[in-house]
């Protein structure tokens, strides 16, 4: 088998739930497995209430694959309506702290205010923009001493302006789409020069959206056995499956491990993030206009 096919297991914090129960989960399955983990961690406010309820009362259709009340555990439907939004204070710190392993379990920002940046990034100013990236630079600061070399975008949701803002305050690499394989990323600044920066995207279908479109858990396995089968055979470089830290790890346990399992059964190489970006082949490019086209 090829043990450079290599496998990344993102892992989004959308909710505070998330943070407290789902990241001591997902811990125990990955050490246990062995299986090099990045967490993509929400700053800022944690209102998930208020996005479901929004989206009820004014009709809207919810972009969540599954069914919010079973996604969500009761105390996060109801964060910012019933219950007050939640910030990430001392108690919570801590815990990151001792889960931040390098070698493991690297921990990454996913945004500012999930549920503000998921309705309405496209949308925001430059100034706007600029904002919640620097309140992003700050707050990840405060809690790992140390400065973000990535961000994936909430809802994966951009603007023409992100990129050029994140290349300045020196990321390395983002991780803001769903495409294929790596790619770099062509954008124009506000001063009309061409740059571009490394996207890490997700690959695979979730469980979530097989689920929704009828696939049963057996049936689920086999699509995930083929694929995999086919992209260690194929040398295929990069493969990256995401999950919620809320909601697989709890409901849908024994079947990510069974993922987890299959990994490593046909010899892939598990690799966080930052690991991969450090040893990334050559990519193509793609340009920004052609990217939200699609």
């Amino acid at each position: 088998m090829n043990t450079e096919t290599h496998f990344c297991l993102r892992v989004d914090v959308d909710t505070f739930e998330g943070l407290k129960k789902g990241i001591p989960q997902i811990y125990t399955i990955v050490k246990r497995l062995g299986i090099p983990t990045t967490i993509y961690l929400s700053l800022g406010k944690y209102a998930t209430g208020r996005n479901i309820f929004r989206k009820i009362r004014h009709k809207e259709k919810i972009s969540s694959t599954i069914s919010p009340w079973r996604r969500n555990s009761i105390r996060s439907l109801f964060r910012g309506v019933l219950l007050p939004p939640a910030r990430i204070r001392e108690s919570a710190k801590s815990l990151l702290k001792n889960y931040n392993d390098k070698e493991l379990f690297e921990i990454h920002p996913h945004g500012y205010n999930h549920v503000e940046w998921s309705s309405g990034f496209r949308r925001f100013s430059f100034e706007k923009t600029s904002e919640f990236i620097e309140k992003i630079f700050i707050e990840y600061n405060q809690i790992f001493n140390s400065v973000p070399i990535t961000n994936a975008a909430p809802n994966f949701q951009t603007n023409k302006f992100y990129f050029q803002i994140m290349k300045e305050k020196g990321v390395e690499f983002l991780a803001d789409y769903k495409y294929s394989e790596p790619f770099q990323l062509q954008f124009e600044t506000r001063e009309k020069k061409s740059q571009q920066i490394l996207q890490l995207p997700v690959t695979e279908p979730t469980f979530e959206e097989l689920l929704q479109k009828g696939k049963g858990i057996e049936e689920i396995k086999k699509i995930y056995k083929k694929n995999f089968k086919k992209y260690t055979d194929q040398s295929t470089d990069y493969v990256c499956f995401y999950l919620h830290a809320i909601y697989e790890p709890f409901k849908l346990q024994k079947l990510l491990e069974d993922l987890l399992n299959l990994v490593i059964k046909l010899d892939m190489k598990p690799v966080t993030h930052k690991s991969y970006k450090d040893v990334v082949k050559k990519t193509l490019a793609i340009r920004y206009e052609e990217l939200i086209q699609r």
